[in-house]
C-alpha cells in the first residue's frame, strides 16, 4: 500500500478509479441508461487495476482513460439534446468527464516517478 502512495500516477489512478466506479453504480441505479456506467464504470475498474499493477501501467491507463473521457467530453457538447445522445449526457456530466480527463491527464502525463531522481 504504501507504494501505491509514493507514485501519484498510482494514487490518482487509485483514488480516482474509486469515485469513478461509485460514480457508475449510482448512474446505473438513477433512473438512467445503463450506457452511463460504460463512461463511469469500466473506466473505474481500469484505473484501480492500473494502480495496482504498478507505476507504468498506471500512467498508460491515466493516459488512456483520461483521453477517452476528454473524446467523451467534446462528442457530448455537441451531441447533447439530440436523438443521437445516447448516453443522456447532462451538463453535470460534462463537467465531471472534463475535470476527470484534466486530472488524469495531468498527472500520467507530468508527474513521472517511476524512475530515481538526478543528483
Amino acid at each position: 500500500m504504501s507504494a501505491v502512495l509514493r507514485s501519484p500516477n498510482r494514487l490518482a489512478a487509485g483514488a480516482l478509479g474509486v469515485v469513478a466506479l461509485a460514480g457508475g453504480i449510482v448512474v446505473s441505479l438513477l433512473d438512467r441508461p445503463l450506457l452511463g456506467l460504460v463512461f463511469y464504470g469500466a473506466p473505474g475498474v481500469a484505473l484501480v487495476l492500473g494502480s495496482m499493477r504498478g507505476v507504468s501501467a498506471a500512467r498508460a491507463v491515466n493516459v488512456g482513460v483520461g483521453t477517452a473521457w476528454a473524446v467523451l467530453g467534446y462528442v457530448g457538447l455537441f451531441l447533447a439534446g439530440t436523438p443521437l445522445d445516447v448516453f443522456e449526457i447532462t451538463a453535470l456530466d460534462e463537467v465531471a468527464l472534463f475535470a476527470g480527463a484534466t486530472i488524469v491527464l495531468a498527472i500520467g502525463l507530468g508527474a513521472r516517478r517511476d524512475k530515481a531522481p538526478r543528483r
